[in-house]
């Protein structure tokens, strides 16, 4: 090909790139706004591009909803221990050679039952002796007495056969207590725990032979923070999870607050009565660690829709509606709920209207229509958009 050639091709597809350029910069005059461009030819050129671009700039369609409002809380989570008010190992008062045992592992024993027996030959025998002895002078006594009363006998004699039959009376009361050591005996009702104690075993005083817990109530003592030491009170709620069931949710109250604040953890120690049925539905014992939750009530707050919320580098903001049109509002995001946030601002209100769909075309005083509006107010906002057209 030529030089002449080439450069009559050059100059053709330069032409034609700048035609392509001044049709797109002038589409809306060209394409979409032709008709009503020709329709303002009488009144000028100029104004038949302005009535143009009247006809392509409407109101943005969008969606709204309505700003609520919720209350914040914030809530402890802690880990707490179980505890029950009576819980004790039980302790010979003597030495001695088990000679029964009385209950096994996880029996429910009332008050005052018998659970494991000491040998107690000789204060049986040091029993009947003491019967014996308290036998004999009460006889003796009766006699000093009708001696007495025919001033047969002294009034020291008679005070000392008083003061044998009196003396009788208290080593009866001896062995009989010797005796009923020889007996251990649940102090309250409760539940007998594992013991390795059997027939045969020498026990002494430091000997454990069973624990016994009343599990009909129970406790979970854990710390809370202390900047919540304030808000805690007595009867306030809480919850509670254990491991051996995280889906089962166990009730109670707080019914115990410390005196003082741990001054080394800046934490303060409270207790809470939990629903003992519960509890042991789902295995809980005492000494078992479980999950507690404490709330606290907080402020009312505004509640908007999360689609709402845009953010530049201002922060974040939404759209409140004003009349047709729309206007900035900065927010202030406290907290998330599933769909909805907690925010605080000074330029909304509970009640206002705000944008939630359509916002990417959006600017500070732009004019809206809203698709969510009742069909009769639709339809008379939509002739207001033609005849501005």
């Amino acid at each position: 090909m030529s030089i002449g050639k080439q450069a009559l091709l050059a100059v053709f597809v330069l032409l034609l790139a700048g035609a392509g350029w001044y049709a797109f910069q002038h589409r809306a005059s060209l394409f979409g706004g032709a008709e009503v461009a020709s329709g303002g030819t009488a009144g000028g050129g100029q104004g038949g591009q302005r009535g143009g671009g009247r006809g392509v700039s409407g109101p943005t369609p969008v969606v709204t909803d309505v700003v609520g409002s919720d209350v914040t809380g914030e809530e402890v989570r802690a880990v707490g221990t179980v505890l029950v008010p009576r819980s004790i190992n039980l302790y010979p008062q003597v030495s001695a050679i088990v000679t029964e045992v009385l209950f096994k592992a996880g029996d429910k024993v009332a008050k005052d039952q018998s659970i494991l027996r000491l040998d107690d030959a000789d204060q049986k025998a040091a029993l009947d002796l003491a019967q014996v002895a308290l036998s004999d002078a009460q006889k003796t006594l009766e006699r000093s007495q009708k001696l007495a009363s025919t001033n047969n006998l002294t009034q020291s004699a008679l005070q000392d056969a008083q003061s044998g039959e009196r003396k009788a009376e208290i080593a009866l009361l001896g062995t009989q207590i010797a005796l009923e050591r020889r007996t251990i005996v649940a102090p309250f009702a409760g539940v007998v725990g594992i013991s390795n104690i059997s027939e045969g075993d020498l026990v002494t005083t430091s000997t454990v032979v069973a624990t016994l817990d009343d599990l009909t109530v129970m406790k979970v003592s854990f710390l809370v923070p202390e900047r919540f030491s304030g808000r805690v009170a007595i009867g306030q709620p809480i919850t509670a999870t254990a491991d051996s069931d995280p889906d089962a949710v166990i009730k109670g109250v707080v019914s115990a607050i410390d005196t003082r604040v741990d001054a080394s953890a800046r934490t303060l120690k409270v207790e809470a009565t939990i629903d003992a049925a519960s509890a042991e539905a789902v295995g809980v014992k005492p000494g078992m660690s479980i999950k507690v939750r404490l709330p606290f009530q907080g402020e009312k707050q505004l509640a908007l829709s999360a689609l709402a919320i845009q953010w530049d580098r201002n922060g974040a903001y939404v759209w409140r509606v004003a009349g047709d049109g729309v206007k900035r509002a900065a927010i202030n995001v406290l907290e998330r709920q599933s769909g909805r946030v907690l925010v605080s601002s000074a330029d909304l209100a509970e009640g206002d209207k705000i944008v939630v769909e359509g916002l990417q075309r959006l600017r500070d005083g732009a004019k809206i229509a809203e698709l969510n509006a009742h069909a009769e107010g639709g339809k008379a906002a939509a002739g207001g958009v033609a005849k501005g057209s």
